[in-house]
This record gives C-alpha cells, sequence and structure tokens, in this order.
C-alpha cells in the first residue's frame, strides 16, 4: 500500500476517533494524580488570661469602699465646732490683718459641714446630729497655729480624696471635689501666712555656743 493511500486523520483528540481504531483510551477519563491532603493544624489553646497587679490596700472600688467613706463623713461633719474653734483662737493669736482668712476658712468649714450632711442623708436617708462642742487643744503661738493648720488641711483634703472614690453620683461627687479645692487652698493660704510671719525663723535650731 502507499504511502498516499492512508486515511487522512487531522490532528484531533484521539477519543474522537477511537470508533475508526476500534481500541480504548484509558487515559482520557483518568484524572491527574492529586497531592497529598496536607495535616489538619492543630487547634491552638486559648491564652492563659492575664492577672493585673492590684494595689496592696484598694480603697478604690465601690461599693466596697462606701461603708469607710460614710464613717470619714461622719467624723468630718463631728468635728465642725472644733475647727471653728481653732480657727477663732488663731484670730486673737495672729495679726488683725489676717482675720479676713481666718474667717473665710471657717465659712468654707461650715459650707464643707452642710455638704457632708446633704451627701450623707441621701445616701443612707438618716440626718447627722448637731457636733458636740468639745474641748479643742489651742495653739501656744501664731506660727505654732498656722504650721498644725497646714498640716491639718493637707491631711483633710486626703481623706476628701478617698470620700470621692465612693461617691457614685455626680451631685455629689462635685459637692466633694468642692471641698477638697477648699482645703488645698486653705492650706496655701496658711502656708503663705507662715512665711510672711517669718515662722520660718523662729522653727531654725539656734547655733550651738
Amino acid at each position: 500500500m502507499a504511502y498516499y493511500s492512508y486515511p487522512y486523520i487531522p490532528q484531533v483528540p484521539a477519543h474522537m476517533y477511537t470508533h475508526y481504531w476500534n481500541g480504548y483510551d484509558p487515559y482520557y477519563m483518568k484524572e491527574m494524580p492529586k497531592p497529598p491532603m496536607p495535616e489538619p493544624l492543630p487547634i491552638p489553646e486559648p491564652p492563659m488570661p492575664i492577672v493585673c497587679p492590684q494595689p496592696e490596700i484598694d480603697y478604690y472600688t465601690y461599693p466596697a469602699n462606701l461603708d469607710e467613706a460614710l464613717r470619714m463623713i461622719e467624723e468630718a461633719v463631728m468635728g465642725e465646732t472644733s475647727d471653728a474653734k481653732f480657727y477663732e483662737a488663731m484670730i486673737k493669736l495672729c495679726d488683725k490683718e489676717k482675720k479676713a482668712v481666718f474667717e473665710s476658712i471657717i465659712a468654707d468649714e461650715h459650707k464643707h459641714a452642710q455638704l457632708f450632711r446633704t451627701i450623707y442623708c441621701e445616701i443612707t436617708g438618716h440626718v447627722l446630729p448637731e457636733a458636740p462642742t468639745g474641748e479643742v487643744k489651742m495653739p501656744k503661738t501664731c506660727c505654732e497655729g498656722l504650721q498644725e493648720a497646714f498640716y491639718e488641711e493637707l491631711a483633710t483634703a486626703d481623706k476628701y480624696k478617698r470620700i470621692l472614690y465612693a461617691m457614685q453620683n455626680r451631685r455629689h461627687i462635685n459637692m466633694i471635689v468642692e471641698a477638697i479645692t477648699d482645703e488645698q487652698k486653705h492650706a496655701q493660704k496658711l502656708n503663705h501666712l507662715f512665711c510672711m510671719n517669718c515662722c520660718c525663723e523662729h522653727h531654725q535650731h539656734k547655733p550651738k555656743k
């Protein structure tokens, strides 16, 4: 059979002419080999909760600090009379020019007592009794009284801050903030009077002979 006598078969996929060859193409439907499936990654364990450091003495958390705050409010109101007597004695010991300063401090102390009475009554539903009239240790000199009052005002401001931490009502917070700023203002005024009276020279140690 001559070369040119072979039938013409176009270049088409073999499966279309399998009937011509009366054969079977085993590779037509065979899929390509797939890569092996990767193993699933292990599920990570949840991280341990972070334990934050805490203060040794916690008086910042409400309502655990409310009872102590109410006790300090009651203590502040009961000391209203003694504070007024102390500053009245300071008016007599110091110069008359400083009388207005002590009178303004006395007025603020009465205002603070009234604010604390309001807060205490609105929180507990009880009215505090009148402050007792007890004896007050009077200072011997003006400088001694100024120094004592200065540190007392700073300590009082710290107590009022602890009361503030237990307040939830915005109105009560405003009242306590005003009392704190007043006490800090009193300390500044007393420090100014202490320096004006040259009290530092009186407290210096005398040189040894």
